[in-house]
């Protein structure tokens, strides 16, 4: 079997009845997170813009924007939707192949079902399959060198959304085949928007999502792709990676889960590689009633100087990005507010909060302490897993020295959330974005703890057209 067969055979070949309870679970706690991110972003730098472009270009109603209840061509729709979720950085981690998966997989499998009618339930094993094949792909592309400059959301993510498409819409295996290949001749995504701190970093999910949903319709209407995509001469290895084919068994594994159950939700809108500092930060606060005219200057270690969150704070053109990927900026939050909540963020907020900005002109970095405490134990079935602690150093003006880490093992552990923990997240979100009364928020929520047993997803997207 060529790669794409593997990969098509999981996503297409899986019975639903033989997804596990635990798989679908998670599935319907990704897609409340998802939602919430979305309607967190309704009113979120660029979301106008690409909605008015698209409105602009109109064309056959054919499937959903959320929020907005706009019908248009499946791919823009597709396209709306995946902006939405990703606008705020808001959206879910899989850590095993360092991917933002939900945000192309559930805008394809909305406007796939929407579009053939599909229930609940295969939708939402449509969603477990297609981050499934993401996912695999994903884990085996991480266990190889990447160009430093690819992302690796939009590279794998698209593989995925193929396959939900393709379930909901009947393809054969062979059609599914020829998506993929036609879904790589479209593979691309980069880094540069996030060094620039632009807008664009929040379309590059939409643009793999509308290809594999393009690259669907083609191969549906017998339109062929290479076979060979991921392992041909020209392929994915050769291209993206170090050149060195995986075997064929490690996308084909099996495990005791489905990739679904080893998406995180994120706790705050910054780059995940702020996480782990902004934890220990909180914590330093929370735990040493630090109060904010006590600190004289804070030292971070594990998370720069240089990389991709680690460079000075300055406000640019995106007030909002450039506070979301910068780590000065989020443990300067965290010491001087507490728990960021997707507000703070928020352009207006990033300019107003002058005493967070001037903080951030007293953090430095520094080489990791000696007296940090001993890591935790690496995750077994995460063998590549990073642990190297981030954290924080504080220096109080009464000569205080105080030190919090946590490392990604921690702050990105598997499993930790349940449906139920998402909905503080959720709720907030509904806040966040307007226009979303409680009624309607617990609505919504109701629909997606019971759409394994709908017979459709319409009265879902009523519900979220605000």
């Amino acid at each position: 079997m060529t790669y794409t067969e593997i990969l098509t055979d999981i996503g297409l070949n899986t019975r639903t009845d033989d997804i596990t309870p635990s798989a679908f679970s998670a599935t319907k706690k990704m897609v409340l997170d998802s939602l919430g991110c979305a309607i967190a972003a309704k009113g979120c730098p660029g979301v106008a813009d690409v909605l008015e472009q698209l409105r602009d270009w109109g064309g056959k109603a054919e499937a959903t924007v959320l929020l907005f209840g706009d019908r248009i061509p499946a791919p823009a729709a597709i396209f709306a939707n995946a902006t939405l979720i990703h606008a705020l950085d808001y959206d879910d981690i899989h850590i095993p192949g360092t991917l933002h998966i939900m945000s192309i997989i559930l805008p394809t499998a909305l406007a796939a079902a929407e579009m053939g009618g599909a229930s609940g339930r295969e939708m939402l094993a449509a969603v477990a399959m297609g981050v499934e094949v993401a996912g695999r792909l994903g884990t085996v592309a991480r266990n190889h060198r990447r160009g430093g400059g690819f992302l690796p959301s939009s590279l794998d993510g698209g593989f995925g959304a193929v396959a939900t498409a393709s379930r909901l819409l009947g393809l054969t295996p062979a059609q599914c085949v020829n998506a993929m290949g036609i879904n790589y001749a479209q593979t691309s995504g980069n880094r540069q928007a996030l060094h620039d701190m632009t807008l664009t970093k929040r379309i590059q999910p939409a643009l793999a999502a509308r290809a594999a949903m393009f690259s669907v319709a083609l191969a549906r209407r017998g339109f062929t792709g290479a076979h060979r995509a991921l392992e041909g001469k020209s392929g994915y290895f050769k291209v993206y990676l170090d050149g060195t084919l995986c075997e064929p068994d490690e996308l084909s594994a099996a495990y005791d889960w489905y990739q679904i159950e080893r998406l995180v939700v994120k706790r705050w809108t910054s780059c995940g590689a702020c996480h782990s500092t902004q934890a220990a930060a909180e914590r330093l606060v929370r735990e040493e009633n630090v109060k904010p005219d006590e600190i004289d200057r804070v030292e971070l270690f594990g998370c720069g100087p240089g990389g991709l969150v680690g460079n000075p704070f300055e406000i640019g053109d995106s007030p909002q990005v450039d506070a979301q990927f910068n780590v000065a900026y989020g443990v300067a939050l965290a010491l001087l507010r507490g728990a960021a909540l997707p507000r703070d963020y928020a352009d207006e907020a990033v300019l107003a909060d002058t005493e967070v900005v001037e903080l951030t002109k007293r953090i430095t970095y520094i080489k990791r302490p000696e007296d940090v405490p001993p890591e935790p134990e690496r995750p077994v079935d995460y063998p590549r897993y990073s642990t190297g602690y981030h954290g924080l150093v504080v220096h109080t003006k009464s000569g205080r020295r105080l030190m919090r880490a946590q490392c990604p093992a921690q702050t990105f552990a598997p499993g930790a959330d349940t449906f139920e923990s998402v909905l503080g997240k959720f709720r907030e979100c509904a806040v966040v974005g307007g226009g979303c009364s409680p009624e309607r928020t617990e609505a919504i929520i109701e629909e997606v703890r019971t759409l394994d047993t709908k017979a459709g997803i319409d009265p879902l997207l009523e519900l979220l057209v605000l």
